[in-house]
């Protein structure tokens, strides 16, 4: 089972090999929530929040991450809006993350939103929440 990145506490990566995944799996993956409606603490294809569905997405690859977006912020490695590619975890909030997506490409991403499960453009979200930053979780084959 593949494991996630994770920070210690002087803040360097002690995992430094990322994961690889099926990129039509994950692809998959992410098509089966789409229009789930969210629930504040839902974990489930009957209601999700945003922590939960990327955790949800990822375990169904084989990586295992955590329940929080704090927490998973932590894992992962730092990329710039520049660089983003699909499956990239990209957090937003004001200073610090409070909530997170999936990015499907450069420019849109899945999140579980007051409005449910859907797909809004990464810029649209940063200019509402404020991004906070990008995290590489896995690399695509």
């Amino acid at each position: 089972m593949a494991r996630p990145l994770y920070r210690d506490q002087s803040s360097k990566y002690y995992e430094a090999k990322l994961v690889t995944v099926s990129r039509d799996e994950l692809l998959n993956e992410i098509s089966l929530y789409h229009g789930v409606p969210y629930l504040e603490g839902g974990c489930s294809v009957k209601g999700v929040d945003c922590s939960c569905l990327v955790r949800l997405v990822f375990g169904a690859v084989g990586v295992k991450l955590p329940r929080t977006v704090k927490e998973q912020y932590g894992c992962g490695l730092p990329r710039s809006r520049s660089h983003i590619t699909t499956g990239d975890l990209v957090f937003f909030g004001r200073g610090v993350p409070t909530h997170v997506g999936i990015a499907l490409n450069n420019s849109e991403m899945i999140h579980a939103s007051s409005k449910g499960v859907v797909i809004d453009r990464i810029d649209d979200v940063a200019a509402e929440m404020g991004l906070v930053g990008i995290r590489r979780i896995a690399r695509l084959r």
